[in-house]
């Protein structure tokens, strides 16, 4: 339809444009054709607005045809979270509010710290205070950073050196994650007092099947390098899972420049993360297996940007430095009785943090603080899908 020729006015075309075959099936239906409405004046320049609208064709029998296989779809790809129930438990079944990242799509994303997964899930705000590797904080609805409780593997991993005991989220890299789910709001009768705003789980790669290796090397802007190194498989009733990552990052540069001086240098801030991480398990009988989580990292950050007006004498751009040793593991077994009724597991966690930070004109600090954690889990099934849990 349109208007006559010299007639002032806007005027649409209607066109089709035939889809090919390896365009036109989804799984629901078969897009056919595209609809392009292209609004356009006259007496002007070309400038035109597509706008398109898909024309499905043969919808119903392509719903009616895959009724049985898209519940079967559905069963396949039915979600099991831990952490909202600290037991497996289907996604569909669960009232709380759960989002769940695979390594597959942290991988997608190449998303390199643990920081830039969680700036993705709704419910949290991510606050970082500098370039890679400066301290960086999570909010989840609207708590206290301090009031999100985080696990690697069962591992409480908030700072025991911390007077908050917060986590410091800058410093976990992804190379080893597996999955992360985040349960979003009040925890405390699971998980205690310091799960106010959720709790975010981190669990990482376990091995199976035959022996595999990967490594991979990355390189880009501001001096930053990524490389990453892994084995995992099983053997018998041996599973195991080994991972090696060092991130680099240097000239980045975060100094304000009206803190600089007259011909100061700008020191660019740096820093690096090496993390050694491995999982082990051991099949002792079809219902008794026994587990080891260890994980090391070091890192070395170099930072500016502090006014330090009250030092004349001291240029505003001195770096400061802080280097963080972090070792925690766990030690668990399990034991099914009553034909798998009932599961308990017991665990040892440890966790030791050191950070001894340098800054301008004042003594090197040290901070050090441990914890040592003893705990059991009952999972007692009664009928069908209830389920009596028990803890220390």
């Amino acid at each position: 339809m349109g208007i006559a020729a010299g007639d002032a006015g806007p005027a649409v075309r209607l066109t089709y444009r035939a889809l090919p075959a390896s365009e036109a099936t989804t799984p629901r239906a078969r897009v056919c054709a595209i609809q392009e409405l292209r609004p356009m004046t006259t007496g002007l320049a070309a400038r035109r607005v597509s706008v398109s609208v898909f024309l499905a064709c043969g919808i119903l029998p392509a719903w009616a045809g895959s009724g049985a296989q898209a519940a079967a779809d559905t069963e396949a790809l039915q979600l099991i979270v831990v952490t909202a129930t600290r037991i497996p438990t289907p996604e569909a079944e669960l009232a709380s509010s759960v989002t769940v990242v695979t390594a597959e799509e942290i991988a997608a994303q190449q998303q390199r710290t643990f920081a830039d997964v969680l700036r993705n899930i709704p419910g949290l705000n991510v606050v970082q205070q500098g370039g890679p590797g400066s301290v960086t904080s999570v909010f989840m609805r609207g708590t206290s950073s301090n009031h999100t409780k985080v696990l690697v593997d069962g591992i409480d991993v908030g700072d025991p050196s911390n007077a908050n005991a917060a986590f410091d989220f800058g410093q976990l890299l992804t190379a080893d994650i597996e999955r992360v789910e985040v349960l979003r709001g009040p925890q405390s009768g699971l998980y205690g007092s310091d799960a106010i705003g959720g709790v975010i789980n981190v669990i990482t790669q376990s091995g199976s099947g035959p022996m595999k290796a990967a490594a991979s090397v990355e390189g880009g802007s501001f001096n930053s390098f990524n490389q990453t190194a892994g084995l995992s498989g099983s053997q018998d009733a041996l599973h195991y899972a080994a991972n090696v990552a060092h991130l680099h990052s240097g000239a980045v540069p975060v100094t304000p420049l009206d803190l600089l001086g007259p011909g100061e240098p700008r020191n660019d801030d740096s820093y690096d993360n090496l993390t050694l991480s491995t999982k082990l398990g051991l099949d002792v009988t079809p219902s008794f297996d026994l587990g080891l989580v260890a994980r090391y990292t070091s890192t070395h950050l170099k930072y500016t940007g502090e006014d330090f007006s009250t030092f004349p004498a001291l240029p505003a751009a001195q770096q400061s430095e802080s280097n963080t040793d972090e070792y925690y593991g766990r030690a668990t077994a399990r034991l099914a009785l009553l034909e798998g009724a009932l599961n308990q597991t017991l665990g040892v966690a440890f966790m030791r943090n050191q950070t001894a930070t340098l800054q301008p004109q004042t003594p090197e600090t040290l901070n050090t603080g441990e914890r040592v954690k003893v705990d059991w889990q009952g999972a007692l099934r009664l009928a069908g899908s209830e389920t009596l849990l028990l803890g220390v």
